[in-house]
């Protein structure tokens, strides 16, 4: 008798198989930012924003190479703090 061909273990495969454990993947987009990044110098570029300079979040997100899911969660507490 021949048994069953393993179940495939890619994405579009079936991973939750009794012989294949679940796998987490790792998502590239967004996210913390590198190490190199100058906090100080994206929370002045919001402040001024803040004030009217006329940038828009995703300006300066794009301009630091930074998420604007990071900005919400590190940045703009640090600015509530100031004001």
């Amino acid at each position: 008798m021949v048994s069953a061909p393993p179940k495939p273990n890619d994405p579009t495969g079936d991973r939750h198989g009794p012989n294949i454990p679940p796998t987490r993947g790792y998502s590239q987009r967004g996210g913390r930012p590198g190490l190199n990044v100058d906090f100080m110098a994206v929370c002045d570029a919001l402040q001024d924003a803040k004030n009217g300079s006329g940038e828009t979040m995703e300006d300066v997100a794009g301009r630091f190479g930074v998420s604007r899911g990071w900005i919400w969660k590190w940045v703009y507490p640090r600015l509530q703090e100031v004001d």
